[in-house]
């Protein structure tokens, strides 16, 4: 009975990341009208919305039917406690590839963002003109959000089922 609760707290965490990614999505729709990007950012915006959109489907609709499964797990059956396991596993690894390409995403759209509106993040990188200013007050920008978002998704995504991993081990060792 013990696997069937952390199976339980395993499936009541994806069913509430699940709602909050679907109203950030929905919530991210309106991004442009809310802080009032100009028509060729907006379109800039959205170019880069349906392409997130897409991979967030994709990797949804893979995230749901793993949801489903869940709830024809037989906890007393060892084999189908090791499929779960596995599974789970393998679902987190999607997830964290799923962080990684909106990074992308969102690294190529804040780029451009960037460009278009003329942002100096950093202005004293500018000072050093060893290549158009702006490209490298971008290039350290971006290379250091990129990097302190992979390092956020592997910690939080590792962090946030470590628990239920490590508690539901020993049963499929058994």
């Amino acid at each position: 009975m013990e696997t069937l609760s952390i199976i339980q707290s395993i499936k009541s965490k994806m069913k509430m990341e699940f709602s909050a990614q679907v109203l950030a999505m929905f919530l991210l729709a309106f991004l442009p009208t809310y802080f009032g990007f100009t028509k060729e950012l907006a379109l800039i915006y959205y170019f880069f919305y349906s392409i997130l959109f897409i991979f967030t489907s994709y990797y949804f609709s893979r995230f749901y039917f793993f949801y489903k499964i869940c709830n024809t797990i037989n906890v007393q059956n060892i084999q189908d406690v090791r499929w779960f396991y596995h599974e789970l596993r393998l679902e987190l690894a999607n997830y964290k590839s799923f962080h990684y390409i909106t990074t992308f995403i969102a690294s190529g759209f804040g780029i451009l963002y960037c460009y278009f509106n003329k942002v100096s993040i950093i202005p004293a990188l500018n000072k050093m003109e060893l290549l158009f200013p702006g490209q490298v007050n971008l290039f350290i920008v971006c290379l250091v959000f990129v990097l302190i978002l992979f390092i956020l998704t592997e910690y939080a995504v590792s962090w946030s089922y470590r628990k239920q991993l490590k508690d539901l081990k020993p049963y499929i060792t058994a």
